[in-house]
């Protein structure tokens, strides 16, 4: 991590080549939305979890079209994780831009993703794979509205409540499972975007490769060192959302109605667009 740290601090011209703020920036899942957008060819971005203190994840730009996740986390835990993002169009009148985003990830033992919670279990193990088409529309210079269809195949997956007198849950085993997300995002300055979207199903940040839930999010993204002379704090930005989800099978749900910090990220490199 210091290494990586030490490469930001030094990267100025790197830095420099796309330190044009939040209005134009390429973002792949604002506020866990889907969007049509890939990295450009040699940009990247590190995201690091201030709650769970983890290694976090980074994405590439390998070409202007194909965009890559590297989920450090998983891969030192030796956990199989892929994601890939393919720019099919760019956006032309009212046909909007484009991409196909795939993501597989493995478990090999069951994991309870909800363990910090007394009333909700979900627990996941075996393969998980989604595949998806992305959606966006650039409705004026600082609107932009995302939409995302799709299907997730779970090998096994166990939605239930505990510690309630009466129990609610479900069981599923190689379930394939639609999705669907909407988001909209509102670049209102350089520094400072508003996001939000609403889905079903599989989202990828706050509770990843879980389908047959519905999640709410608004909240903001910030870039509050933008003419800093250095480059670790120029390309600093931090995500503040507020998050619902809701767990039919279970008939639980989980809210955190007043924005959190729950990652920073640091984004830089490839060429201005």
């Amino acid at each position: 991590m210091s290494v990586f740290l030490l490469s930001l601090l030094f990267s100025d011209i790197l830095a420099q080549e796309t330190n044009i703020g939040l209005i134009n920036e390429n973002m792949l899942h604002p506020l866990d939305s889907y969007t049509a957008y890939t990295f450009h060819k040699g940009e990247w971005a590190y995201n690091f979890p201030v709650l769970g203190l983890t290694p976090g994840w980074m994405w590439w730009g390998i070409t202007d079209w194909l965009t890559t996740e590297i989920d450090i986390e998983c891969l030192l835990g030796g956990v199989p994780s892929f994601n890939f993002r393919f720019a099919l169009a760019k956006q032309h009148r009212i046909q909007p831009a484009l991409a196909y985003e795939t993501m597989f990830q493995c478990l090999f033992k069951e994991i309870n993703l909800m363990e910090d919670y007394d009333s909700l279990r979900v627990v996941r193990k075996g393969s998980s794979w989604y595949n998806r088409l992305n959606a966006t529309w650039h409705l004026s210079k600082r609107l932009r509205l995302h939409l995302s269809l799709g299907v997730t195949y779970s090998e096994y997956l166990l939605i239930e409540n505990s510690n309630r007198p009466e129990y609610f849950g479900r069981r599923f085993q190689d379930l394939i499972s639609p999705d669907l997300s909407l988001g909209i995002d509102w670049r209102i300055y350089k520094w400072l975007s508003f996001h939000s979207a609403g889905s079903y199903g599989t989202t990828f940040i706050y509770l990843d490769n879980v389908p047959r839930k519905y999640q709410f999010t608004y909240g903001f993204r910030i870039a509050p060192f933008l003419k800093n002379r250095w480059a670790i704090l120029r390309n600093f930005r931090a995500e503040f959302p507020a998050i619902f989800f809701c767990f039919p099978d279970a008939k639980e749900t989980v809210s955190m109605l007043i924005p959190i910090l729950p990652y920073l990220y640091w984004q830089w490199g490839g060429k201005e667009g």
